[in-house]
């Protein structure tokens, strides 16, 4: 037996000094998420004080390198503004489901944001996310339009609003994709 320590330590971490890496796990999750986020250029009031804030949840390997799992708006705004401040850190061990879980919530998430473009979002867990985690976090059988839409208190019309209105801007915006006509 390994002397794996499963006993979680907090530290201060300095970003600048100390490399973090997105885990493997939760790549994919973090993909999605900066691809549907609304950016914001406003101060997050809620994490100026990083005294009072909760710690940061990371997660290291065999070779102590850290990796973050979760919490991807603040860990965008800190290395963002390269800060030279030390955060409050929780070390913790986290096996494979946990850390897909912990993930894949931060895009759930998004259902919730103002202006998020459901069909998107929709299509991006449909295709990327694991079935089983999804379902788990929204507490439903199957990935579905109607329980989607149920999950995040919108009508169905709604979210099919969203979709048609995008195919049709798609269809009348840009360049036609033959350019045949410009040698005439």
């Amino acid at each position: 037996m390994g002397t794996t320590s499963l006993k979680p330590t907090q530290k201060l971490v300095n970003f600048n000094k100390t490399k973090l890496l997105i885990h493997p796990q939760a790549e994919s999750a973090l993909s999605i998420w900066q691809r549907l986020r609304f950016i914001t250029s406003s101060i997050n009031i809620e994490y100026l004080d990083s005294f009072y804030c909760p710690p940061i949840r990371l997660t290291k390997n065999s070779c102590n390198t850290l990796f973050f799992i979760n919490d991807f708006k603040r860990i965008d705004e800190i290395l963002r503004l390269q800060s030279t401040d030390s955060y409050l850190c929780l070390i913790t061990p986290e096996s494979i489901n946990d850390i897909q879980m912990l993930a894949w919530a931060e895009v759930v998430k998004l259902v919730f944001t103002k202006d998020i473009h459901h069909p998107q979002l929709f299509k991006a867990l449909k295709q990327k996310a694991p079935k089983s985690i999804i379902c788990k976090l929204m507490g439903i059988d199957s990935l579905t339009i109607d329980n989607y839409c149920f999950f995040a208190g919108i009508a169905k019309t709604n979210f099919e609003y969203q979709q048609t209105k995008i195919s049709i801007e798609d269809g009348l915006v840009g360049l036609p994709l033959s350019m045949n006509w410009l040698g005439n």
